[in-house]
């Protein structure tokens, strides 16, 4: 049996009784206690209500990480409502697909998601409850502080639908219980000795998994403060942690290369952050800035839960990801075949716990490659060693990580092959010292027709948000190499497009993405 077994309501509720005049929220230069946010989640969650919101209820949300995203994620989850969190500044194509595939039965979109629905033609038929948050909460906001009636909600009940980008052309929804946010809050918390003196300092977006269930849920465990900040900047990030008092942070390794690229000053040590959490170690950025980093590694499958370094360690190997996380969580590295690799193997990095992903909501195919048995097939490349540490090496499947955005290399290559002028695309990642990866198209130009890199930029800027858009773009009159089946040699026009970069046309030099 797993060692927390809670709803989001019962666990963010507890906290609240038990540490009820204990800081809460500190955003914009404010701050609430835990007693006072729950007032004012309640005070939303009784407008829901009167809305219809109920007990497994769909609500879907568009709108800007800060306050509003935040209250009414958390006061759908004291109803039990299932979101489905829409990440800010979605194209029409996109936001319609998860409408959708997902189904809400009620919406909530800031302005500009109201001006992208009526500008590409509306939601249709489809029936759902509309609300649009423009400087206030179109009136869902009742004042009143009492709990909601409670509902009989299982832990394992679906929390939210959150769609990721994968190995397939369509981003996939990800259907996560709702234990899974306090198993993950209350193992984060525990292996980074986080306590109610602390103060999370998130600067990543909330309909994100790294946000909610790494950073916000382990800060409800603890009982300490959460400072919220609506998005990473390189030149206000220490004054932010400096103005807020932040002791803990989890940061892609995108961010902390951004970090790095800072001229170094007299004052770089001069921060409150104790420890930060991420996918690599810098023992530059450690030094420089007088941070100690723990490494993970987490997938919104596996509701946050991973693998984890402890604070303190000090015997990191290069590659080093952790002890599997929780304590009863369990790991394992597979061949092709399923077989179990013995220690310094690489293989395919699998996680099994009961708080991990249901399923992909409406798509059995994908759920039956990726979940079998309860064990979540990553698609990453790790190895494990005998103490049971785990090593990662890359990934098996074709998703690029661009500054801790999941892009699906398909998605991007049916995008750029709907081009009347292609005839051909294969799409891949290359290595990038400030994003980790960037996005390389090689495309095939059909036979009498003519095409600029600048108009595949511009045509792909019309169908997907801008940082799924190819950096670099190379163009080819001949067709792509075959394998013996007559499948596209993916292997091989990748391995070009990496060797070639040099040569490749590269967007940031030469166009405008909004051009």
């Amino acid at each position: 049996m797993p060692q927390t077994e809670e709803t989001f309501r019962s666990f963010w509720e507890r906290r609240v009784d038990a540490t009820p005049s204990a800081d809460f929220l500190v955003y914009e230069g404010t701050r609430q206690t835990y007693a006072e946010f729950d007032h004012s989640l309640n005070s939303l969650a009784h407008g829901l209500l009167a809305a219809g919101v109920r007990q497994g209820s769909r609500l879907a949300y568009h709108l800007p990480n800060g306050l509003d995203l935040l209250r009414v994620e958390l006061a759908a989850q004291k109803l039990g409502a299932v979101t489905v969190p829409m990440i800010a500044g979605l194209t029409y194509p996109e936001m319609t697909y998860i409408l959708e595939h997902a189904e809400p039965s009620h919406l909530i979109l800031d302005a500009a998601g109201q001006r992208t629905l009526t500008e590409g033609g509306g939601i249709g038929a489809r029936a759902i409850r509309v609300f649009v948050f423009d400087g206030d909460t179109a009136g869902l906001d009742t004042g009143e502080n009492q709990r909601p009636p409670a509902p009989d909600l299982d832990p394992l009940a679906p929390m939210s639908i959150r769609y990721t980008s994968g190995s397939t052309g369509r981003p996939k929804g990800v259907i996560q219980p709702s234990a899974g946010f306090a198993s993950a809050g209350h193992a984060i918390a525990n292996r980074l000795s986080i306590s109610g003196e602390d103060n999370v300092f998130s600067a990543l977006p909330l309909f994100h998994t790294a946000a909610s269930h790494m950073m916000l849920a382990p800060a409800i465990a603890a009982g300490c403060a959460f400072t919220l900040v609506p998005q990473f900047s390189r030149t206000a990030f220490w004054q932010q942690v400096r103005d807020s008092g932040g002791t803990i942070t989890l940061l892609m390794p995108a961010q902390i290369s951004i970090l790095m690229t800072a001229a170094p000053g007299p004052g770089d040590r001069d921060n409150p952050l104790r420890l930060i959490f991420s996918h690599v170690r810098s023992e530059e950025f450690c030094t420089r800035f007088g941070v100690d980093i723990c490494t993970t590694w987490a997938m919104t499958e596996t509701s946050g839960m991973g693998t984890l370094t402890p604070a303190g360690y000090d015997s990191y190997r290069p590659k080093l990801i952790g002890r599997p996380m929780p304590d009863d969580a369990e790991i394992k590295i597979v061949g092709p075949a399923g077989e179990e690799l013995p220690p310094g193997e690489p293989g395919e990095l699998c996680f099994r716990h009961p708080h991990a992903m249901i399923e992909y909501y409406r798509d059995e195919r994908n759920t039956a490659s990726t979940l079998r048995d309860g064990w979540v097939h990553s698609g990453d490349l790790c190895a494990m060693d005998e103490a049971g540490q785990a090593y990662f090496h890359g990934r098996l499947k074709n998703v690029i990580k661009r500054g801790g955005e999941n892009i699906a290399g398909e998605e991007v290559e049916f995008t750029i092959m709907e081009h009347p002028a292609v005839e051909e695309c294969v799409v891949c990642g290359v290595a990038d010292e400030i994003y980790t990866e960037e996005v390389c198209a090689t495309v095939v130009v059909r036979e009498g027709c003519s095409l600029s890199e600048a108009e595949i930029v511009r045509w792909c800027a019309r169908h997907l948000s801008d940082w799924k858009v190819p950096r670099y773009l190379r163009l080819v009159h001949t067709p792509l190499p075959r394998l013996a089946n007559g499948k596209t040699n993916r292997g091989v026009v990748t391995r070009k497009a990496v060797a070639d970069l040099a040569d490749a046309w590269d967007r940031r030099n030469e166009v405008a993405i909004d051009a």
